[in-house]
């Protein structure tokens, strides 16, 4: 099971009523709580630690640790860990945090693996600092609530089968009086209550019990300013529903387990449920049970996998801290299990999560109290969490139905978009971008950040405008960027981008279907101008590289460069790079591989980027292998298509000014005719077509053209594409829906886009364009190919000559551009002398606006189909594949399932009657680049005919 000790209660099981879960047993409004108050003299210089065992040297705070008894007749103590901040310490505000579950430990989690000062290293011995700690900025105490989580204990054992949410606020507010008689420095500092998950519950109820009891002269007066949530499950109907959008939004789960489970459960009450619903519910479990909800894209603890993730976390951290916090001379240091408990310190404390006694199926009417006091509201939530996940957290803040104060915006750290943000009337919303449940342990600069931005506007005397002002300019911090010298994959998304904009103009490319260009209903039977190929095992040695400058030793495979000549009379010619399989070679298929663009390098982008067998170190000189490079199971041309990309010419330069899908298909058709008689051996191989992003229409349109050629050298067996652009309808419909629900755009431009664009006919009002407009200028300066990951910062330390294919670099276009322009590279290549860039400003004049009868006569000519997509693209997004494939109407073949690869789930795959969709969890639109080890298990099982493997 993907998900280990730390639970989250409010899982989809929950609505279902396989257990107990957000029944209406309702948190009752705390009054005045008659308060226990102990002595306290002398208690604080108890609670002093010397020093943890194993922390590094030069610790500059000071950190205490202790119980509080909350009720004395029964014995009942919550145990607390407390870190003062190095600097100006009695200046900076008091804040508490805490971990939800319910019975989940705010020391275990909250400080040793997400926001404390120290983390865990994997002997479970040792220490290390953590430079992120939210003690930079505020003195913290992590609470372990209520009695039976972690260390907190009560010696009435009842005690344990009696926990809930009123419970634990009158407990919890009871520690802060009593620890406020202990430490009594802080009782007049401003204080902040934080926390995540279940603390949805916790941090607002034990904030309302403080704003009644402070209505009282006998109590301290507890100053309270702000409240932060993350993740936080306040409703249960937006929880429910906000999850079941989320996963199939993020390709989880099946459109069929989707629309059953929207179809046949209610998510307005938790024990109304079906036997249908059951059945949904089922299959919703099934697909995601072996992926870490917490973080769905990142590995699982123990894996041997190669896979990509979007933060550095170390999954395992949860037992190198249990194994750490049983230690008993780390439990003396903590002054901690004084009682000598019968069981050992564990995360989460599955007895306190059974007999949880009383929780509202809601939050929100205590948040609006919260809003209407004064109280800062801030809610955060990691984007990439599947538990609690962003829409969620939406729904709920949707439901208070507060108006926007200051609009969504993208907020900058680090030179990245760290998130966004939105603020309403008294409440705050903002997103960590690349971010799981547990924001800072995943994203902990940007948390700080956050955290920084929180306290500065909730402490601010300012009136509510200038505040607003100060926090956002805090949070955007737009002025990095005007220093930060931005370069990423800008050439591929200025060449889509081009060409979907060009539909707006005058003139735009022709629409038509290929038969009304020719008119007539097909292609002209007119044969292909074959260059004369005497000599022709001359020009395939011709051809052959002896070695590219800067490859590394060991090269076990031949390799080929050079031109196919397509049209004589032009001039026009095409520039290949082919590479055999190191292995068995004769006998293993032959590949094409097209790049998109339209108007981009397959060599630049395709073999030295993604699945050739060389990557491009950062000195821009030297390569390195990729050991997943698609050769491996195949003999994969890459060709430079149309002339003027790459270096692919033509003498006729008017040919740069008419070029088309049409002319494309039929070059690409004309270069291999031309290629099989230059390499005659693969006349008779299997032959298989693959592209990504324009290459949707590059791929079917050239595998149209061989069947209706009817070829009888070019053996065609299947075409696949990768986030490829197939249907302008869908495919932007898909991008916008999937820019919300990855919380890239704000909710009025998601309402704006579907209120104004009719996707289903393709009329597009200007009103329509300025909303597009709008969710594309929401987005921020994020890399729109990977929205998760970083982009290129030219200025920053270079990693030396050694790459590495499981870490992609952001700046790989600028390494390959300069590796490519080294003369002797061109010289190597046999290519002609020129300055070569990654995507050509060719005039593109003719483009369907959707291919899918092209792929519906594919499928009726018995050509494998497949469409697979990695999941993190933004600018082709999965949400676009599946719209167009449900276009077609397909039965389904073989139900929606995760593959795996190397022991983690690689992604989903759905077989239809003629077609196969699949995902690459993790991936952007250039799959093999972020995904390499998973793209080589997909390629593969297509190759073969199979589907990719099922565990």
């Amino acid at each position: 099971m993907a998900i280990t000790a730390f639970m989250v209660w409010i899982s989809l099981s929950c609505m279902v009523g396989f257990i107990q879960c957000y029944e209406d047993r309702g948190f009752n409004p705390l009054g005045y709580i008659p308060v226990f108050i102990g002595p306290q003299d002398g208690l604080k210089g108890s609670d002093k630690i010397e020093s943890l065992p194993g922390q590094p040297e030069g610790v500059d705070f000071d950190q205490y640790s202790g119980y509080v008894t909350v009720d004395s007749e029964a014995g009942r103590a919550l145990f607390y860990y407390f870190v003062e901040s190095p600097q100006d310490s009695s200046a900076k505000p008091l804040v508490l945090w805490l971990n939800g579950g319910p019975g989940c430990s705010s020391f275990g989690a909250g400080a040793m693996t997400e926001l404390g000062p120290f983390r865990v290293n994997k002997d479970g011995k040792t220490l290390y600092r953590n430079e992120y700690a939210w003690n930079k900025d505020a003195n913290i105490i992590f609470l372990e609530s209520p009695a039976g989580v972690g260390f907190s204990y009560s010696n009435t054992t009842s005690d344990y089968n009696l926990s809930g949410d009123n419970r634990t606020a009158q407990d919890s507010y009871t520690f802060l009086v009593n620890w406020l008689e202990r430490f009594p420095e802080y009782k007049t500092r401003d204080f902040f209550i934080t926390g995540e998950s279940y603390a949805g519950h916790y941090v607002p109820q034990l904030a309302q019990a403080i704003l009644h009891n402070n209505n009282y002269t006998d109590r301290t007066l507890i100053n309270l300013r702000g409240i932060a949530m993350g993740n936080a499950y306040m409703d249960y109907e937006a929880m429910v529903k906000g999850s079941v959008d989320f996963y199939w939004t993020h390709a989880l789960i099946s459109d069929e387990t989707y629309m059953g489970l929207i179809s046949n459960c209610n998510f307005s009450f938790p024990k109304v449920s079906t036997e249908r619903c059951r059945v949904f519910f089922d299959q919703a479990e099934n697909a995601t049970r072996d992926i870490y909800v917490y973080d769905i894209y990142t590995p699982l603890c123990n894996s041997s996998s190669d896979s990509i993730s979007v933060s550095a976390f170390d999954p395992c951290s949860e037992n190198y801290v249990k194994s750490y916090l049983n230690i008993p001379q780390v439990q003396k240091a903590l002054h901690a299990n004084v009682t000598t408990l019968p069981y050992p310190w564990k995360d989460c404390s599955d007895n306190v999560h059974k007999h949880w006694k009383d929780s509202p199926s809601t939050v929100l009417p205590i948040i609006q109290e919260l809003m209407g006091s004064g109280i800062r509201v801030w809610i955060y939530s990691g984007d990439t969490d599947g538990a609690v996940p962003i829409t969620c957290t939406r729904y709920a803040i949707n439901k208070l139905g507060t108006p926007v104060r200051t609009s969504w915006y993208p907020w900058y750290t680090q030179g990245e978009v760290g998130g966004y943000a939105v603020e309403y009337q008294n409440l705050t919303f903002v997103t960590i971008r690349g971010s799981g449940h547990f924001v800072p342990s995943y994203q902990p600069a940007r948390a700080l950040v956050l955290f920084s931005s929180f306290l500065i506007y909730s402490r601010s005397n300012m009136n509510m405008k200038v505040a607003a002002f100060a926090w956002t300019v805090l949070l955007l911090s737009c002025y990095q960027l005007a220093f930060f010298p931005v370069a990423c994959s800008a050439h591929q998304i200025d060449s889509l981008d081009r060409l979907l904009k060009s539909r707006k103009s005058a003139n735009p490319p022709r629409a038509e279907s290929w038969g009304e260009l020719d008119g007539t209903h097909g292609y002209s039977t007119t044969a292909a101008y074959v260059e004369a190929q005497d000599g022709r095992f001359r020009l395939m040695q011709d051809d052959k590289i002896d070695a590219l400058p800067g490859q590394p030793e060991g090269v076990d495979f031949d390799q080929y460069g050079g031109y196919v000549t397509v049209d004589q009379k032009a001039g026009r010619a095409l520039f290949y790079y082919f590479v055999e399989s190191p292995q068995n070679s004769s006998t293993r298929p032959l590949v094409l591989w097209l790049n998109g663009g339209p108007g981009c390098s397959s060599l630049g982008y395709g073999a030295m980027e993604e699945l050739g067998p060389f990557r491009v170190n950062s000195d821009g000189k030297t390569l390195f292998r990729n050991p997943y490079a698609w050769n491996n199971v195949a003999n994969v041309i890459f060709l430079e298509s149309p002339a003027g990309v790459g270096f692919s010419y033509s003498n006729t330069s008017s040919d740069y000014s008419n070029a088309g899908d049409k002319s494309t298909a039929e070059d690409s058709y004309k270069f291999l005719v031309n290629w099989l008689e230059r390499f005659p051996q693969y006349k008779s191989r299997d032959f298989f077509i693959t592209g990504e992003s324009y290459a949707g229409h590059y791929v079917p349109q050239l595998a149209y053209t061989i069947l209706s050629k009817k070829s009888t050298t070019i053996n065609l067996k299947g075409i696949a594409i990768g986030n490829a652009w197939i249907d302008d309808n869908t495919g932007t419909m898909g991008i916008y829906d999937y820019f919300w629900t990855h919380a890239l755009n704000s909710d009025e431009t998601n309402e704006g886009i579907h209120k104004s664009c009719d996707f289903v006919n393709g009329k597009f009002s200007s009103t329509c364009y300025q909303y597009q407009s709008q969710g594309d200028e929401e987005t921020g300066v994020i890399d729109v190919y990977n929205i998760y990951a970083p982009i290129c910062n030219p200025s920053a330390p270079k990693v030396g000559s050694a790459g590495s294919v499981n870490d992609f670099d952001p700046c790989s276009d600028d390494y390959v551009s300069s590796y490519l322009n080294l003369a002797k590279v061109q010289k190597a290549l046999h290519a002609k002398a020129t300055s070569w860039g990654a995507c050509s400003n060719v005039v593109w004049t003719d483009s369907p606006t959707t291919i899918l009868p092209t792929i519906k006569q594919l499928i009726a000519g018995g050509i494998n189909v497949w469409i697979y997509s990695g999941d993190m693209d933004g600018r082709v997004p999965i949400t676009s594949s599946r719209y167009a494939i449900n276009t077609l109407k397909l039965l389904v073949d073989t139900a929606w399932r995760p593959w795996y690869s190397n022991n983690e789930v690689g992604g989903y795959v759905v077989g239809y009657k003629g077609v196969v969709l699949t995902t690459v969890r993790g991936a952007g639109h250039m799959v093999p680049s972020y995904q390499p080890e998973r793209a080589l298990t997909m390629i593969s099982s297509f190759l073969q005919g199979i589907l990719p493997p099922s565990s």
